[in-house]
């Protein structure tokens, strides 16, 4: 046992009362706390010492799993198997919600109203987000928390990112419903829903959600701002003239985290975060174009590559069709490539989810344009400040959240409550 991690775990026995429990195993992981780091957590899982083991792969009622930073000794995940909490440490106990709240502060190093937010609560679950003076972030960061039957934690959890004040633009909010309208205009689009009680595809006008800068002047989509750091677009028609006979040999993938002590504490960070090069996304493109004449040779000019990334040790690249249509499930293929050598190793098509709905009945054709949606469509628009986290500042901006969850039916001109479909 290396001495660092020996002495974490000393230091969490010590800190849960873990005098009637053993350690069954453990393992580091790397994990992304925020945009530009990573971090590395020890996960430990301890067992009751009276716990009954009847299978070796599952973990016994009452079992404690527990995940720490292992450099800053924060909590980042605590987990009783089963609901069964037996510490006699002191932990927040249901309906009790400023302790949790100070429980949270005091383990995670944040700070309540500055820096996360309490959004849904409920006798048994409080769920927070994170937030910047209340206002919301994205991509955001959330923290959960549960109890069991005699209100004794159960649960408790936190996952994505959390800024700090270095990583803001204050400014105060100033965007308008007449800054904000063109612009949403443009994003009213047509789109088909399946209707599975009625076997059918439905032509709705919705606005497509999307971030405006504080000033009005700037964008931001969903996509932009979820995609990976190393995302690059593409709009790659992909052609050839002769198929490749030997099909695609699948080989297994391992998207774990887990990481060596050496790693851990040597903080290695992975190459995710960095964009391919230039002849790297040249050996990729090659490996792509390759794998379609092998696993779909009659397809030459249908598909395209839209965009590559790095994921774990891999490369990542999405195909769609080139004649796209509005349909809400759409065609896709992605191609895992070895990340070392460009070999392309395994791929995930979803056409059995589409085929799923190739016996519904096609949608009828539109009786208003996407002008006379908009007009409908227009009162229905929130306005709400939220801090975007923009890539080429590598910092969170504050921008308008402009969102509607209405549409219009594209024959009959009926206002609709999106959720409702």
């Amino acid at each position: 046992m290396d001495e660092r991690i020996q002495e974490i775990i000393d230091f969490t026995a010590d800190k849960f009362k873990l005098e009637v429990f053993y350690l069954k195993r453990h393992s580091i992981f790397r994990e992304k706390v925020d945009q530009n780091d990573e971090s590395f957590v020890l996960n430990m899982e301890w067992f009751p010492n009276d716990a009954v083991i009847s299978d070796e792969d599952l973990n016994p009622a009452g079992t404690v799993s527990i995940d720490i930073d292992i450099h800053t000794r924060l909590i980042r995940r605590v987990i009783f198997v089963e609901g069964e909490n037996n510490l006699e440490t002191d932990l927040p106990e249901a309906g009790n919600t400023e302790q949790a709240i100070e429980w949270i502060e005091q383990e995670t190093g944040l700070e309540f109203g500055r820096q996360f937010k309490l959004v849904h609560e409920e006798d048994k679950e409080l769920f927070f987000q994170a937030a910047v003076d209340n206002i919301p972030v994205f991509p955001s960061g959330s923290i959960q928390m549960e109890f069991n039957a005699v209100d004794k934690l159960t649960l408790f959890s936190i996952d994505g990112y959390f800024p700090n004040e270095d990583q803001l633009n204050w400014e105060p909010f100033a965007l308008t419903s007449e800054k904000i309208d063109p612009i949403a205009k443009v994003q009213t689009k047509l789109l088909e829903i399946p209707l599975e009680d009625e076997e059918k595809w439905k032509a709705i006008y919705g606005i497509t959600t999307i971030f405006v800068t504080n000033d009005g002047d700037k964008t931001i989509s969903y996509e932009q701002v979820e995609s990976p750091d190393s995302y690059t677009q593409h709009d790659l028609v992909l052609q050839w003239d002769e198929a490749i006979e030997e099909p695609l040999a699948r080989k297994d993938i391992d998207l774990s985290q887990e990481v060596t002590v050496e790693e851990a504490f040597a903080k290695k960070q992975t190459k995710e975060n960095d964009p391919l090069a230039g002849d790297e996304q040249k050996q990729a493109i090659k490996t792509v174009q390759n794998f379609m004449q092998r696993e779909y040779p009659q397809a030459s000019c249908t598909w395209k590559l839209v965009a590559l990334w790095r994921e774990k040790k891999y490369i990542i690249a999405e195909l769609r069709p080139t004649q796209p249509d509005a349909r809400v499930i759409d065609r896709k293929i992605k191609l895992l490539m070895d990340g070392a050598n460009y070999e392309a190793l395994n791929y995930v098509d979803n056409q059995a989810l589409v085929d799923m709905f190739k016996h519904f009945e096609h949608a009828d054709e539109p009786k208003f344009s996407e002008e006379e949606a908009f007009e409908k469509l227009a009162k229905h628009i929130e306005i709400t400040p939220v801090y975007v986290f923009d890539k080429a500042q590598n910092c969170y901006i504050l921008c308008g959240k402009a969102d509607c969850g209405y549409g219009v039916d594209s024959v009959s001109g009926e206002i609709i409550l999106l959720d409702e479909l």
